[in-house]
Formats: structure tokens, sequence, C-alpha cells
């Protein structure tokens, strides 16, 4: 097995936020530092744990997982994976460079495929244009739309 890449996870529904956590830890690819139930607890575990990525909550109250993004400090930023119930915010996701885009109830197969994205992004940083359109690819399956309206959406 290779190492193991290091976590925060982020979600206001505990049941969620648990439910993650276990799996991560099944997985064994994964070592969960902290848990954050909201947005300032999110900045606060990310400078303090300084992990290989964040599962993170988009529509949190307070701080949404966007606005995180923002307060992270830019040169020490985690690879991010999204993590939510809507599809709405992809498109955010896609212009913030997150790692994937984990729609709950997330499948098993999604999950673990999220692990190995942030492995090789770890490992290799990809080139930035294979990286928009990877990331590009991910919002046309979420939305079902096409490259075009995608890209209008960003402009």
């Amino acid at each position: 097995m290779s190492e193991q890449l290091t976590a925060v996870v982020v979600d206001d529904e505990s049941l969620a936020r648990d439910g993650l956590v276990m799996r991560l830890e099944k997985t064994g690819d994964v070592k969960v530092l902290a848990t954050c139930g909201n947005g300032r607890e999110a900045v606060r575990a990310v400078g303090e744990h300084r992990p290989d990525m964040v599962f993170l909550d988009i529509q949190m109250p307070g701080m949404s997982g966007l606005e995180v993004i923002k307060q992270l400090q830019q040169d020490e930023m985690p690879l991010i994976v999204f993590v939510t119930a809507y599809d709405a915010f992809a498109v955010d996701a896609f212009n913030v460079h997150a790692v994937d885009y984990l729609l709950k109830p997330i499948e098993d197969e999604r999950l673990e495929e999220s692990i190995r994205r942030a492995r090789e992004r770890r490992s290799a940083p990809e080139d930035g244009d294979e990286e928009k359109q990877r990331l590009l690819d991910i919002v046309m399956e979420l939305t079902g739309k096409s490259e075009t309206a995608v890209k209008a959406l960003l402009d």
C-alpha cells in the first residue's frame, strides 16, 4: 500500500461527517486528522493540521465551503474534494480547481476515484490545460450541459 493521504472532513451534518470518516478509514488510503462541523472550524483545522486533502461540504450555515477556500492560504492549499447534495455548485467547484465533486449519497466507487485523483495530483501536478479539461468534463457530467454551455457560464 502506498503512503496514506491525510485529510480533514468538513460537513455541518454530523451523520454525513461521521459516515464519510468511517468510509475513508475503511479504505486504508486516508487518515482523517480532524472533523469539522462548520467553516470556521475548517479554516482553523487546515491551518493546524496541514492535511493533504479536505473533503468539504459546500452548503453550510455561516461560512460556505467556497468561502472556506477563500480563507485558506493559497500557498498551502490542500487538495479539495467537494461533497454536497447539490449539483448546482459544480461550476463553482470548477472555478476553484477542486480535485473532485462528490454528490451525496456518495458511491464507494466515486469515493475511491476521488482518492485516486488526489493521490495523482499530489504526486505529479497536472498540466493546467489538462486540469481544466478534466474539471470541465466533471461539470458536464454532473450538469448534463454541453462544453459550450458550461464555458458560457464561466465567462
